[in-house]
């Protein structure tokens, strides 16, 4: 039997991809709640396989060694787990396949495994959260030590004669630097999905959306056409500020509902379980049993998924809509599972009860996560208005300075020539050298605002476009340095 580039063998390590300890714990609670159905061996690999996992392509691996190559599933989980790039599933897979020798029913083994993996992520994700304290400090470190380079170079200028190619490379180096460390914040934070698409997600993630597709490219052809007829950029930058806002407000308050949402779901799971399982009833009439003002944040998804359900729409499709309208990938992915397994003969008490402990356990980790994040945007929104304001402070000297040398030098040649040679750097500033200075000093800010910005997003992981408030945030902060600043500086020179 031969195979290509596109067909690998089925044991083949280049067909198969690392797997994430959630990724894991998600494969382990489908198939436990799969299983708690009393579904045949075959049947439960067979499901495996399907999972949205990337685990899933094991299980592909081991349907096709057994199908194809009349492999029994103990000794085609041994061969395929051996060849597993993750440790976590190369374990697992000879775990199982010592339990499958051994005639252990498999519900329960998968349950167990579904546990221990629960620890092992949450073990996991809170290494990745001090990773990110750490390098979340660092950054701020990286910020101030970029903008000193800046500050630096503009001193330096008053003293000596300004090269444009080595201050150039330095302001170079240092957005690279602090490119790197939002880079470096966005690997070490968890790695995680939290929301549906928002075209197909809440009515407040699309409200969000149609702000951004509207709002934003708004904001930057007005931002360009004031700046092309001469604005003050402190005003241009407000009113670019406050066009960005009611995006950002926007997605603040899907991602909060969304967050609500996901810690009630772990107790709706539970609770309509054991509503139908108590009763003896379908999901469906459960529904319109439990008590819904105890979901305050679901009640209306819901609501509506009773309702569809009550006029006889295809349940599943019901209860993928429900899922997706919530705006929550996890409240999705779980309720395709929790309806899938009960839809097989699953009992809705047990399967409620394994789909809740991994949407519990996911949405406090997540939780801890929010906590992390709210630390570093405080923080980061401080130190970029300390940052800005600085470096127009320190522009604003030397333009008032370079001014004042003007205005007290001799203008006319006799007066020159009675005098000593002297040469001064501000003295021989020209307005093109100003301008220069100017450029680069609003380009850094401007600049390290999206920087910042996208270290912030980076670090919370919630919906992208809420992006769109931290950066709003910032360039108000900026703009009112430009425009505070500047007058000050003169007020206390002139004093």
């Amino acid at each position: 039997m031969t195979s290509s580039k596109s067909s690998p063998k089925p044991g083949d390590k280049n067909s198969f991809k690392m797997v994430s300890p959630f990724d894991m714990f998600y494969q382990l609670t489908y198939m436990s709640a799969m299983a708690s159905a009393g579904i045949s061996r075959a049947k439960t690999f067979e499901i495996a396989a399907l999972s949205k996992s990337k685990a899933a392509v094991y299980f592909k691996a081991i349907n096709t060694l057994v199908d194809e190559f009349r492999y029994d599933y103990p000794e085609a989980c041994h061969t395929i787990g051996l060849k597993a790039k993750s440790e976590n599933i190369r374990s697992f897979l000879l775990r199982l396949a010592d339990a499958l020798r051994s005639g252990e029913p498999l519900a329960e083994f998968l349950a167990r495994e579904a546990e221990v993996q629960s620890e092992d992520y949450e073990n996991r994700y809170e290494r990745d959260l001090e990773a990110l304290k750490q390098w979340a400090n660092a950054f701020s470190s990286i910020i101030m030590s970029v903008a000193l380079i800046v500050i630096i170079q503009v001193i330096t200028s008053m003293i000596y004669s300004m090269d444009v190619s080595v201050m150039g490379g330095l302001v170079a180096t240092g957005l690279l630097m602090s490119a790197l460390g939002a880079w470096v914040i966005s690997r070490s934070a968890p790695r995680e999905v939290m929301n549906v698409s928002p075209s197909v997600g809440s009515k407040e993630q699309k409200r969000a959306l149609n702000l951004f597709k509207f709002l934003v490219p708004g904001a930057i052809v007005l931002g360009l056409l004031m700046n092309m007829l001469g604005v003050p950029l402190g005003v241009t930058l407000l009113i670019v500020a406050g066009m960005l806002l009611p995006v950002g407000i926007a997605s603040m308050i899907s991602d909060r509902r969304m967050n609500k949402k996901d810690v009630e779901f772990s107790t709706f799971l539970r609770s309509v379980g054991g509503m139908a399982t108590s009763s003896g009833t379908t999901l469906k009439q459960a529904l319109t049993k439990i008590d819904l003002s105890s979901f305050p944040y679901l009640e209306s998804d819901i609501d509506r998924l009773s309702t569809r359900l009550q006029a006889l729409v295809e349940p599943e499709i019901c209860w993928h809509k429900f899922g997706q309208e919530t705006g929550s990938k996890l409240i999705s992915e779980v309720s395709d599972i929790f309806y899938s397994a009960v839809k097989i003969g699953g009992e809705p008490e047990r399967v409620g009860f394994l789909c809740s402990l991994f949407t519990a356990k996911t949405a406090q980790l997540r939780a801890k996560r929010r906590l992390t994040a709210s630390t570093f945007s405080g923080l980061t929104t401080v130190m970029q208005a300390v940052v800005a304001g600085l470096m127009v402070f320190v522009l604003s000297i030397v333009i008032n300075f370079a001014t004042m040398v003007e205005t007290l030098m001799p203008q006319n040649d006799d007066a020159l020539s009675g005098r000593p040679m002297m040469s001064l750097g501000m003295a021989e500033f020209s307005p093109e050298d100003l301008q220069f200075l100017s450029g680069v000093t609003v380009s850094m800010v401007l600049l390290l605002a999206v920087v910042s910005a996208s270290a912030m997003i980076a670090c919370d992981g919630g919906y992208k476009l809420k992006v769109s408030l931290y950066l709003s945030m910032i360039m108000f902060i900026s703009g009112l340095s430009f425009l505070l600043v500047p007058p000050m500086v003169a007020g206390i020179l002139t004093m």
